[in-house]
């Protein structure tokens, strides 16, 4: 099985961690509009920080089965620079840098899944 398959297999018997995933994202989102406590900010971004670790092996296989002259092929190298140094970073602080780092992880999280639902 190469790499690819192996990811594909791991999205579709992952569905539930998907779903998942997409909902830890929506809310996310919805930290902007009203500040949560920091323990939900902070659950969340155990989350989202787990999804992009199961996300990323995925897109990493997609990117390695394409021809690296191909737009697709920089476009998940970029997502994956970019997914490690998200995670790379911790909340800060405050409440609105913790905010702020959950929707970062989200966006991350949700480029990662357009790319694990679509086809490679």
């Amino acid at each position: 099985m190469t790499a690819l398959e192996q990811g594909r297999a791991i999205v579709q018997g992952a569905e539930a961690g998907l779903a998942d995933a997409r909902e830890a994202t929506e809310r996310a989102f919805a930290c902007y509009a009203v500040l949560p406590a920091h323990q939900e900010l902070a659950a969340l971004e155990r989350r989202l920080r787990e999804h992009i670790r199961r996300l990323t092996p995925v897109v990493e296989a997609q990117a390695a089965a394409m021809d690296p002259e191909w737009a697709g092929h920089a476009l998940r190298r970029s997502l994956l620079t970019r997914a490690e140094q998200t995670l790379a970073q911790g909340p800060g602080d405050g409440l609105v840098s913790a905010a702020e780092h959950v929707c970062a992880l989200a966006r991350v999280c949700r480029a990662l899944l357009g790319h694990c639902s679509g086809s490679p």
